[in-house]
């Protein structure tokens, strides 16, 4: 039997581990998709380095964190599965057979489901964590690439590249409501804020357009770099990776115009932004690299060394 004594000193010693385990994740992690090297890049965004390197399934490339930072899920689209990390230990807890293409991915806020889009069988898959297991499938348009949840987990936004559209799926009913056209190849989605504006990234129209999501309808397009893929937002702007032309476009989102670009790596694909709303992270597949953006200056405040083929398809940062 262990003596009421020793009971509070563990107690007190777990409680102590806590806290300062909570202090060390006081700063989140940006996860980064390495293709070639079939691996996830953990970088502490306190540090400014990469802290671990993990195997996990066949050409990874989609990622999606929840926004508490616990659960982290990564799609390899050779492989036809998806990669489970727990954010809290940072360890790989399992691989999920998906579909014969997955690719984009997003989680509903509460980390309990992700939705997985599903390049050849123009589907997106419903992962419910609880079963590991897909557990429903909705068919959109053809060869669906970005997957973007909206804030408050109603409305799943897809990006149907082959069809030039968005579609917009109803979580209650698991169905397609709307579908809009948007430019050539729509790739990468980012949802404002307010989650009244939708960005689409179009690779091939070298733009992005703005959808308003009452009416999902096309109210601007916004000229960019060539062969744009992603975005975010920070600081009421809008980046965007333009891969043949290693920058990053910044759009003023007041003004719906593009205001300039920023010098980064080679071939910017993946994008996210800190929780802090300042800084940017841009995964630079060729140079296997990440450029951290300060989103006021505008500048590259830092570049950390990543795997090879740093793509980081997704949200790769913890929001909260």
């Amino acid at each position: 039997m262990i003596a009421a004594g020793a009971l509070v000193l563990q107690a007190t010693v777990l409680t102590v581990a806590f806290f300062v385990l909570g202090s060390a994740r006081a700063e989140p992690f940006a996860y980064i998709t390495n293709q070639k090297d079939h691996s996830v890049s953990v970088i502490d965004t306190a540090q400014g380095s990469v802290v671990k390197t993990l195997q996990v399934g066949t050409e990874p490339a989609g990622i999606a964190v929840s926004p508490d930072g616990s659960r982290i899920c990564v799609t390899n689209p050779t492989g036809r599965d998806v990669t489970l990390i727990d954010g809290r230990s940072n360890t790989v807890i399992g691989n999920i057979p998906v579909g014969e293409g997955p690719l984009g991915i997003g989680m509903d806020p509460k980390g309990r489901y992700a939705y997985v889009a599903d390049w050849y069988e123009n589907q997106i898959s419903l992962l419910d964590f609880q079963y590991k297991a897909v557990v429903w499938r909705i068919p959109v348009g053809k060869s669906p690439a970005g997957v973007l949840v909206s804030h408050d987990g109603s409305r799943v936004y897809v990006a149907n590249r082959d069809d030039d559209s968005v579609s917009e799926i109803d979580v209650r009913s698991l169905s397609v409501t709307k579908t809009v056209k948007v430019g050539k190849h729509p790739f990468g989605l980012a949802l404002s804020a307010d989650g009244r504006r939708l960005y689409a990234v179009n690779v091939e129209s070298n733009d992005v357009s703005v959808v308003d999501t009452g009416v999902m309808q096309v109210v601007k397009t916004i000229p960019v770099g060539e062969r744009p893929y992603a975005a975010a937002l920070a600081q009421d702007r809008l980046f965007v990776t333009n891969q043949y032309e290693n920058t990053v476009s910044v759009i003023d989102v007041g003004r719906l115009e593009a205001i300039g670009t920023i010098e980064v790596g080679e071939y910017p694909e993946g994008i996210s932004a800190h929780p802090d709303a300042v800084h940017v992270y841009v995964a630079n597949w060729f140079s296997n690299t990440v450029s951290v953006i300060d989103g006021k200056t505008l500048k590259v405040e830092k570049t950390i060394q990543t795997g090879d083929g740093s793509r980081a398809f997704g949200e790769f940062i913890a929001q909260k």
